[in-house]
């Protein structure tokens, strides 16, 4: 949410500098916008990428949160090139060959994090013996 908000507040800031806010504002510019299909589909892309990035944040470890947006910029910079004919340079090529090989390396032998009991467990247990022990006294 502080990317979203700081993104608007910058971008309003931009355009209220450049004395640009009521043409950006304006009714036949939104509807523009709007109407254009490659605009809505860049919107939904980015809102794909935010729900699947929420997901990873929730359930990956450190190092598969790293390969996830190493993936994520890679499968971005295919698509422009797909989608928007955006060249794709020799140290894309590289970085995207760097990050499969990283990724192949790394399933190989992945990190497993020992299980450990919850803590909200582990507090109760805590909380029980206290009361055991005044109970005894």
């Amino acid at each position: 949410m502080c990317l979203y908000v700081d993104s608007r507040i910058c971008n309003l800031s931009l355009l209220i500098l450049q004395g640009n806010l009521t043409a950006a504002l304006n009714f036949d510019s939104l509807k523009l916008i709007f109407s254009t299909p490659i605009v809505l589909a860049v919107v939904l892309n980015n809102v794909a990428i935010g729900i699947v990035t929420s997901f990873f944040l929730a359930q990956l470890n450190s190092i598969l949160k790293t390969f996830a947006s190493a993936l994520e910029l890679m499968f971005t910079a295919v698509l422009c090139w797909i989608i928007f004919g955006i060249p794709i340079y020799q140290n894309t090529i590289v970085a995207i060959f760097i990050v499969t090989l990283a990724i192949l390396l790394y399933s190989k032998e992945p990190v497993q994090n020992p299980s450990q009991p919850c803590a909200m467990q582990k507090d109760e247990k805590d909380m029980q013996k206290l009361l055991d022990e005044e109970l005894d006294v």
